[in-house]
């Protein structure tokens, strides 16, 4: 299992880019390739969903229903 850690050392520059894509997110300011990329991986994600679910016998594991 992958620990998080709560306060990573960052530098000012990983701290200004997180912040520019926090705000790029909230914003809803994509590019039209960024929206692309965006709606592919939700469409794998939502596959992948449903073949661990069907694999399960209809049931979610990590939610357990």
């Amino acid at each position: 299992m992958i620990h998080a850690n709560p306060n990573p050392k960052m530098t000012v520059r990983e701290v200004k880019e997180f912040r520019d894509t926090l705000h790029k997110c909230v914003s809803r300011e994509f590019t039209p390739e960024e929206e692309r990329k965006i709606a592919l991986r939700k469409k794998r994600m939502g596959n992948v969903a449903k073949k661990i679910i069907a694999n399960n016998g209809g049931k979610n594991p990590i939610l357990g229903y």
